[in-house]
């Protein structure tokens, strides 16, 4: 008897929480923090910690159509100007990746960013009609090389529709990988 109470003869107070009201105040806050890290973790592209943001002014292309970074989200591969067989599988998972986005392609537009040499547009156009190709004659060029920054021939980066740089797909990034990154960025854009 003498355990029930202490010294003054009072019984200590003995504050106890069930582990359901536990669950029930914790549990939704330990629930969203998994979920959000889950979904950053889903990603198979490298999300950018500092966004950088493309040039916005307009580009006038070789055909003297033009065309800008902005309004749509923005599908870019660098590479060599020559595009060798690396380059040409590379801008073909692209057009699959972006194929495969279906009603929603239309909110994608992808570019070829030649790092050094003259592409042949007519070429690539001829092969690729929606790839819109930056030659070196275009002032621009340089300026989305600097925006860039450090890149890897091969990588593809991934600009949202304010032309900021958000994510890069290194060299060799499989297809079906991408077009889930691309999907689950454009579906959230637009539910967002």
């Amino acid at each position: 008897m003498t355990d029930a109470a202490n010294n003054d003869g009072k019984t200590p107070f003995n504050f106890r929480i069930p582990p359901w009201v536990m669950l029930l105040f914790f549990g939704p806050i330990v629930l969203a923090v998994v979920m959000y890290y889950a979904g950053t973790q889903n990603l198979h592209g490298i999300l950018l910690p500092e966004p950088s943001t493309l040039p916005t002014a307009g580009m006038i292309l070789p055909d003297g159509t033009t065309a800008v970074f902005g309004g749509k989200w923005s599908l870019l591969y660098v590479g060599q100007g020559d595009c060798d067989k690396a380059c040409k599988e590379a801008l073909s998972r692209t057009r699959e990746a972006h194929l495969a986005l279906g009603k929603v392609m239309s909110n994608l537009q992808r570019f070829f960013i030649p790092t050094s040499g003259a592409p042949n547009a007519a070429a690539l156009a001829a092969e690729d009609p929606d790839l819109i190709v930056l030659t070196d004659r275009m002032a621009s060029l340089n300026a989305v090389l600097t925006t860039l920054g450090e890149y890897s021939e091969g990588d593809i980066y991934l600009a949202d529709p304010r032309g900021k740089v958000v994510l890069r797909f290194p060299a060799g990034t499989a297809t079906k990988d991408m077009q889930a990154d691309l999907a689950l960025l454009l579906k959230e854009s637009q539910s967002g």
